[in-house]
């Protein structure tokens, strides 16, 4: 009886919660799917059918389309464009026990097990900025995807990927980059993601013309060091 109460009020409640929440900061969640303990960026949108768990921080300015998307733990930056079916941040099955069942880690799985003993986890997937992800594709647990990557439709990604590469299939493989190197190396540089609402308004039009963009921007190779990974960023939740 109590299962049944619960299912029957968590929907309504979540729609609520979020829609409040919508107004509150200023983003656009459409799922009754994801957690409240979700940290959700500034403009972002996250559409109905996404599941996601209380390991989600999606930054300013991105998206994520349903159905059928699911995001276990993952730190995901700003203005990523995230397609449907994508699933993100999940853990593999640890091959060298008896079974790949999971009825030994927890009652919940057939009430066979005494306690719980779940294994260990991988970090979170960590996603950089202006990433985009194609329809359906797989990015485990554990992986690092560089900002400005492009991950292929059906591609699933077990190993990091760098900043501003293509990579797609199954195993995903490094296709072509984006840029020429020292292209990269400037938008790295640049981060143009880092720029503050009024100068974004102010430029946009500029990002139409990478070669323009970089020639203008780019404040040149002696500036400072920025890091390339989005590990330990600051994504603006």
């Amino acid at each position: 009886m109590k299962a049944l109460l619960k299912s029957l009020i968590s929907p309504p409640f979540h729609h609520v919660w979020w829609a409040l929440k919508n107004r509150q900061r200023d983003h656009r969640v459409e799922s009754w799917s994801v957690s409240r303990k979700a940290r959700i960026g500034f403009r972002s949108i996250i559409r109905k059918g996404v599941e996601a768990g209380p390991g989600l921080e999606l930054g300013d300015f991105s998206y994520i389309s349903g159905p059928g998307t699911y995001v276990e733990a993952a730190q995901i930056g700003r203005f990523c464009s995230i397609a449907r079916g994508t699933v993100i941040g999940v853990s593999g099955k640890d091959m060298r026990r008896v079974t790949t069942s999971n009825f030994p880690t927890s009652p919940a799985y057939g009430g066979l097990a005494k306690a719980t003993r779940l294994p260990p986890q991988k970090p979170a997937t960590v996603i950089g900025h202006d990433v985009w992800i194609g329809v359906n594709a797989v990015i485990m647990r554990g992986v690092t995807v560089g900002h400005g990557a492009v991950i292929g439709a059906n591609a699933v990604v077990a190993r990091d990927v760098p900043p501003y590469a293509v990579v797609g299939g199954n195993p995903a493989r490094h296709i072509r980059d984006r840029f020429p190197p020292e292209q990269v190396a400037a938008l790295l540089r640049i981060r143009w993601w880092d720029w503050d609402v009024a100068t974004l308004a102010e430029r946009e039009a500029e990002f139409l013309d990478t070669a323009a963009f970089v020639t203008r921007y780019d404040p040149g190779p002696t500036a400072p060091a920025q890091p390339a990974s989005p590990e330990g960023d600051n994504y603006g939740q």
